[in-house]
C-alpha cells in the first residue's frame, strides 16, 4: 500500500511539474515553486565574501605580570612566625 500512494505521490509531483497551470494569487504575492523551479537560474559573478580578512594592526604586547616569588614562605623556617590571618 505504501509503494502505491508513493508511486501516485512521485506521479502527481511529476505531471505538476510538466503541465501547465493556472496561478490564482494576486500579481503581488511570491511566484509560484514550479515556476521558480522551472527559470533558469543566472550564476553570480563572483564568491560573497563571507569571512573578510583580519587585519592585525601591530605585534601583540604581552602584559608584564608580578615580579616572581623568591625565598621560603613565612613560618617555613624554625623561629619565623607565620602570616596572621586578616579578617
Amino acid at each position: 500500500m505504501r509503494a502505491v500512494v508513493s508511486t501516485l505521490l512521485a506521479l502527481h509531483l511529476v505531471l505538476a511539474a510538466f503541465v501547465p497551470h493556472v496561478h490564482v494569487e494576486s500579481a503581488g504575492s511570491e511566484p509560484c515553486a514550479v515556476c521558480v523551479s522551472r527559470a533558469p537560474a543566472v550564476a553570480g559573478s563572483g564568491t560573497p565574501d563571507v569571512a573578510p580578512e583580519a587585519v592585525l594592526a601591530g605585534e601583540a604586547q604581552l602584559v608584564p605580570g608580578l615580579a616572581p616569588v623568591t625565598g621560603a614562605p613565612l613560618g617555613a623556617i624554625p623561629g619565623q612566625s607565620p602570616p596572621s590571618a586578616s579578617r
